[in-house]
């Protein structure tokens, strides 16, 4: 698929693979734009671990790049068969090269737009879900509407004022619970690969009591084993020697992502995921990183949203754009149908929810 620039040079667009993903993330890497989640491996854990198809395409305006747009192909005949930028993310989307003229920009739009209505009709989803997109798509599908979706917000710690600033403007309870933490012996230890069985031990116990279906061990497994060199951050507080919580970080650029927390819940009077977050800040900060995103909560889980505002972070309002081609639903865990289903998955017997519940999630994917 051709167009012309506004200085006659065309723009077509081209699939990646395994065979140039270094040209892949050389170009994300340099964008300002892009996240964590653009990189290659992350689409290639998911695609591991779940079976995904996954459609990576650039945009070219003669030899150069000038746009990326990473999809993920999910199919469910419960959930709907969508194309996602991208699933268990915050953010996803097209990204154009910040060099860009701003008349091509809307080609090389246009150009990447036409791929996907394309790839959509050819696959027959139901629907396109781009994830905080920085640039929107429009579909030429007769039928597709394009609708924003926002159900999500963020928080956004700004780790450059140095850490007794940020101390001081930590909410009194946070503070306090990082003390008690300290004070009754909680430690932090940083996971290797062998503790990642110990942290999925930890996560099955949260998504039961969330009623929440889990992802698969191997999900972070092969998390673990794609971002060991770069990239992760996995940290497990310890009480007697027990693994009580932990959190799964990312990093990039200069930004940190909160993924997940973890937690056991007999010992949530130890605070030990304040003390972990707090570790996580003072290690960021030590390493020269300028903000840490908390990840997407609602205002409506009064509980989750409470905790993530009380450190201080910028609220920031996170906008999906969902084009729908056919009249199906986005899944919604606050539709009463999945609130009534979550209630009765937390009554599962553990062994039932580790065997079920990554199928689940993989096609929800949210």
């Amino acid at each position: 698929m051709r167009r012309l620039g506004a200085y006659g040079l065309s723009f077509r667009t081209v699939p990646f693979s395994d065979d140039n993903r270094d040209l892949w993330d050389a170009w994300v890497r340099s964008n300002p734009w892009a996240s964590f989640y653009h990189l290659w491996a992350w689409g290639e854990v998911l695609c591991k671990t779940y079976r995904y198809r996954r459609y990576y395409i650039g945009a070219k305006q003669g030899d150069k790049i000038v746009g990326v747009l990473p999809l993920i192909y999910i199919r469910s005949r419960i959930f709907a068969d969508k194309l996602v930028s991208l699933p268990f993310a915050e953010y996803g989307g097209p990204l154009l090269a910040d060099s860009i003229e701003s008349c091509d920009e809307k080609s090389a739009l246009t150009a990447l737009s036409e791929r996907v209505s394309a790839l959509a009709e050819g696959l027959g989803v139901d629907y396109v879900d781009l994830r905080q997109p920085r640039f929107p798509l429009a579909l030429t599908v007769p039928t597709c509407v394009s609708k924003p979706l926002r159900r999500y917000v963020t928080f956004v710690l700004d780790l450059t004022k140095g850490e007794s600033e940020l101390w001081r403007s930590l909410d009194k309870k946070c503070r306090n619970a990082v003390r008690r933490a300290r004070k009754v012996g909680v430690k932090i230890k940083n996971a290797a690969f062998d503790d990642v069985g110990q942290y999925y031990r930890l996560h099955l116990l949260t998504e039961s009591r969330h009623g929440s279906p889990p992802h698969a061990e191997a999900f972070f497994r092969n998390v673990f084993d794609a971002f060991r060199r770069e990239g992760l951050r996995m940290t497990l507080a310890l009480y007697d020697g027990q693994a009580i919580g932990g959190i799964l970080a990312f990093s990039f650029g200069t930004k940190l992502y909160w993924f997940n927390n973890v937690l056991d819940r007999d010992y949530a009077r130890l605070n030990p995921t304040n003390l972990l977050l707090w570790h996580l800040i003072e290690w960021g900060m030590q390493n020269d990183f300028e903000t840490l995103d908390l990840g997407q909560t609602r205002p409506a889980e009064t509980g989750t949203y409470s905790f993530k505002r009380g450190w201080s972070g910028r609220e920031v309002p996170l906008e999906n754009q969902v084009l729908m081609i056919k009249n199906a639903e986005v899944p919604d865990p606050l539709q009463r149908k999945y609130v009534i289903l979550s209630r009765l998955w937390s009554m599962l017997p553990q062994v039932v929810v580790s065997q079920v519940g990554p199928s689940i999630i993989s096609r929800i994917a949210i």
